[in-house]
């Protein structure tokens, strides 16, 4: 079976019925043009609504996956920010280790000089 009417289906409806009794009444000609005016509008109103309730949807659709990607960016810059903290502990060993052996080499003169 078809799904229950909408209200633009009710609307639609009782514009035609009224539109129809209108037809009829050569008096109530301005007001069938008016009546017609207003009701077009109020459905160019209602298709404009929906295309904006459509605009939202995909706006909120796209701050949600850009709201992704940002989390994504900061985690993989947080995980790049662990990376150079492990690189700079690693270069700071060696220098370490570089100091240690420049002083065993002076050392190792020192005493040969000794001898």
């Amino acid at each position: 079976g078809r799904a229950s009417p909408t209200l633009g289906d009710r609307l639609t409806d009782d514009f035609n019925k009224i539109i129809a009794e209108l037809e009829n009444d050569p008096a109530m000609g301005k007001f069938k043009e008016e009546y017609e005016k207003v009701f077009g509008a109020l459905v160019n109103s209602n298709d404009s609504e929906k295309k904006l309730i459509q605009k939202c949807r995909d706006l909120n659709a796209e701050i949600v996956a850009n709201a992704a990607k940002v989390q994504s960016a900061l985690k993989l810059a947080d995980e790049d920010q662990g990376t150079i903290d492990k690189l700079k502990g690693e270069v700071e060993k060696a220098w370490k280790m570089v100091d240690a052996s420049k002083e065993k080499e002076t050392r190792a003169k020192e005493n040969v000089q000794a001898l």
